[in-house]
Parts: C-alpha cells; sequence; structure tokens
C-alpha cells in the first residue's frame, strides 16, 4: 500500500542502505537530504521548486529515499521515491487551474521511463503520485482510478503537511 503503515525490519535498513549506494551509481547523483524545516506551509508563497524539496523531506521522513529528478527532461517526474519494494514516481504540479487527464497520462509515461531506474534499485511495485495545488477534473480522476495513480489535490496536499507538521512539532516520528 502506498505510504502505509509498518516499520521497516532491520534486513529492510540494510537493504535501503544498499540501495542508497546503489542508487547514487544508476542515477549519477545523491539523494535529497530529508530536511525541510518543519512548521507552517503557505502554499501560496511557496515556488514549485519549495514545493518539491518540502516533499522530498516529507517522504524522507516516512523511511523513502527520494531522488530528485533532472530538471530538464524530466518527463513528467519531480521525485523518485523507494521503499523495500516499492517505487513511486511523483509528480508536483504548483497550479491554480484545475488539472486534466493530460497530467495522469504524463505521470504515467514518467513510470515508463523511470521503472527500470527503480527496479534496479530493487523495487517491484511502482506507482505514481500526481501532487498539486489545484484540483483535478473528474476526467483526471477517472483516469487516475483505473490507472493507480494517485492524486493529492490542494486540500489532500495541506492535510498531508498539517499531519506532518503536527507531528514535528510533538516530537514523534510519522508513520512509515
Amino acid at each position: 500500500m502506498l505510504f502505509g503503515r509498518g516499520g521497516a525490519s532491520p534486513a529492510a535498513a540494510d537493504r535501503d542502505r544498499s540501495r542508497r549506494h546503489d542508487a547514487a551509481a544508476v542515477l549519477g547523483q545523491r539523494p535529497a537530504a530529508p530536511g525541510a524545516p518543519p512548521g507552517p506551509v503557505n502554499l501560496a508563497l511557496m515556488t514549485a521548486e519549495d514545493l518539491e524539496r518540502r516533499l522530498a523531506a516529507f517522504f524522507g521522513r516516512r523511511g523513502y529515499t527520494v531522488w530528485p529528478t533532472p530538471a530538464r527532461g524530466d518527463v513528467g517526474a519531480c521525485l523518485l521515491l523507494c521503499r523495500d519494494d516499492q517505487g513511486v514516481v511523483v509528480q508536483v504540479k504548483r497550479w491554480n487551474a484545475p488539472l486534466g487527464p493530460e497530467v495522469v497520462r504524463a505521470t504515467l509515461e514518467a513510470i515508463r521511463q523511470h521503472a527500470g531506474t527503480l527496479r534496479r534499485l530493487g523495487c517491484s511495485r511502482i506507482g505514481g503520485l500526481v501532487v498539486s495545488t489545484a484540483p483535478f477534473t473528474p476526467e483526471a480522476r477517472e483516469l487516475a482510478g483505473g490507472s493507480g495513480v494517485l492524486l493529492w489535490d490542494r486540500q489532500a496536499l495541506e492535510a498531508q503537511l498539517r499531519a506532518d507538521a503536527a507531528m514535528q512539532s510533538a516530537g514523534r516520528t510519522p508513520p512509515g
């Protein structure tokens, strides 16, 4: 289950450390450091890059190894996530207008483009997530539902970030 609960076993932690080392060679870069500042988030003031950094830290705190994709030629992907056998291609859209099915299609293409990399990193279950500051059209939701791509609109994103900030301020570790 994407972003499900459950702790990693020691063997899984060893695999994750090894995967990070292997990923540096496969991707030619280091994973993102999980360190965006906690606290209130005003999405209206954030740039797309700020949002991507916040999400990289968010997923890093949940046990995912996070790799930003190159800015050019990213084929609809902003972040690649990997935890245990689960890989996720994340597309981040900081828009105001409703997003249609073309965004889901771009994410499906990004999954195809990055599936080989995620498989080399040990991910056998690969999915997609579109995170947006805008709503999704009914057509986008229908296509996403049928293809296994998750959609987080502004309301879902704000709820996730609020819960994350509350857990950080309480000094608790978010669920894995």
